[in-house]
C-alpha cells in the first residue's frame, strides 16, 4: 500500500489521524464530511483539501484495492491453468488408452474369428487399458465436480445453508 507518513501532512501530524482514517475506510466518509466530524467531536481545524491529499497519498485504499484485485485474478488464473493442465493430461491419457483399447479388441476379435486362443497378455493389456480409461474418467469427473461425491457434497451444502436461512429471525 502507498500509505506513508509526511512531516508535512496536518493529517498524518494529528493526534486524531487513526480516526480520520477510521472513517473514511469504515464509515466511507468524504474529506469534506470528515473535516466537518474532526472539527465538531475533536475541534480540530483540518481543511478538507488535506485530508483528501492525505487519503490519496498517505492512505490510498483504491489503489491497494486494485493492486490485491490484480494479484488475486493472477493467482487465480494459474489456479484454473493448472487445472486445465491436469484436465488436458487425463483427456489424452484417455484418447490414447480407448484408441489402444479399440486396437486391442479388434486384434482380439480377429484371433477368435479365426479360432486361435489369443495370448494372455494381450487379453491383460485390453483389461488393463480399459481400467486406465475408467480410472482416468473419474478423476477427470472428480476434479470437474460431476462425480457423485461432489453432487452429494453439493446437495448437503445446499441442505444446510437452506436450514440455516429457515432458522435466522433476522432475515
Amino acid at each position: 500500500m502507498s500509505a506513508g507518513y509526511s512531516s508535512r501532512c496536518k493529517v498524518c501530524n494529528s493526534q486524531h489521524r487513526v480516526e480520520i482514517e477510521k472513517w473514511a475506510k469504515e464509515k466511507g466518509l468524504s474529506p469534506r464530511a470528515i473535516s466537518s466530524r474532526l472539527k465538531e467531536e475533536c475541534d480540530e481545524d483540518i481543511s478538507y483539501k488535506s485530508i483528501w491529499q492525505h487519503l490519496n497519498e498517505h492512505f490510498d485504499i483504491k489503489t491497494e484495492a486494485k493492486e490485491q484485485y490484480q494479484k488475486s485474478q493472477q493467482r487465480f488464473q494459474k489456479a484454473v491453468e493448472r487445472r486445465l493442465s491436469d484436465i488436458e493430461i487425463l483427456d489424452d491419457t484417455i484418447a490414447d488408452n480407448f484408441e489402444l483399447s479399440q486396437a486391442t479388441t479388434a486384434w482380439l476379435k480377429d484371433l477368435i474369428k479365426q479360432r486361435k486362443n489369443p495370448p494372455m497378455a494381450l487379453v491383460q493389456l485390453r483389461e488393463k487399458l480399459q481400467s486406465e480409461m475408467r480410472q482416468a474418467i473419474k478423476q477427470k469427473q472428480e476434479i470437474l465436480g460431476d462425480d457423485p461425491e461432489s453432487k452429494k457434497a453439493d446437495a448437503v451444502q445446499s441442505l444446510v445453508d437452506l436450514m440455516i436461512a429457515a432458522s435466522d429471525p433476522y432475515d
